[in-house]
């Protein structure tokens, strides 16, 4: 069984695609956070070689950790610094080629809870279930706001940098941000995120 969870930062794709890969007890993908990690190791490479840097990269899970080359960068990942560039990196083809790739290979013969910006479109597209989990972009600035709890950032900051994100995610040449049309939508601006684990579940179970 694979189940595709795609929708725009802030959405809470992370947390409840790992709460339903818990309950379901099958394996949970942070495709966003494989992004975060190249990006992370891109931004302090001093060459611009990609091939050849992602031909020498290792990625891992464990658990809620992710590695890099060896290294545990879970927390490193999330600085909003990193945050703001990765949409810049993941627009480049070959990056996404190399994790793309990467992706499919985890989730082979697997059951997988997966989540990101094109996995039903293209890395999953034969997963059983499809969702598009988004909210409203207040809504979902103010989640990412008192995620962050950074007190060198206000709410406005995070709110333009959301929407800058959204317009890269979703004007990017390579596998933009879509729903695509065997998804079922699921918006979350009212819901918690029991209600909205519950609400997808529901669907899996029927």
């Amino acid at each position: 069984m694979k189940i595709a969870i795609d929708g725009p930062a802030g959405s809470g794709k992370s947390s409840i695609a790992k709460e339903i890969a818990n309950r379901l007890e099958i394996l949970y993908i942070d495709t966003g956070a494989m992004y975060r990690a190249i990006t992370l190791k891109l931004l302090r490479a001093d060459e611009s070689d990609y091939e050849k840097i992602l031909s020498e990269t290792k990625i891992n899970f464990d658990g809620d950790k992710i590695f890099l080359d060896g290294r545990d960068v879970s927390k490193e990942i999330r600085e909003n610094k990193i945050s703001n560039k990765t949409s810049e990196f993941s627009k480049k083809k070959i990056i996404r080629d190399y994790l793309v790739k990467m992706q499919r290979e985890i989730a082979k013969d697997r059951d997988v809870v997966m989540e990101g910006r094109d996995i039903g479109s293209v890395v999953l597209k034969d997963a059983e279930y499809k969702f598009f989990l988004t909210a409203d972009v207040e809504t979902r600035a103010m989640r990412r706001y008192k995620q962050l709890a950074d007190d060198s950032l206000n709410f406005e900051d995070v709110l333009a940098d959301l929407k800058v994100r959204d317009y890269n995610d979703s004007h990017r040449e390579n596998s933009p941000l879509i729903k695509t049309d065997d998804a079922i939508l699921i918006d979350s601006t009212d819901l918690n995120a029991e209600e909205t684990i519950e609400k997808i579940i529901s669907y899996i179970k029927r």
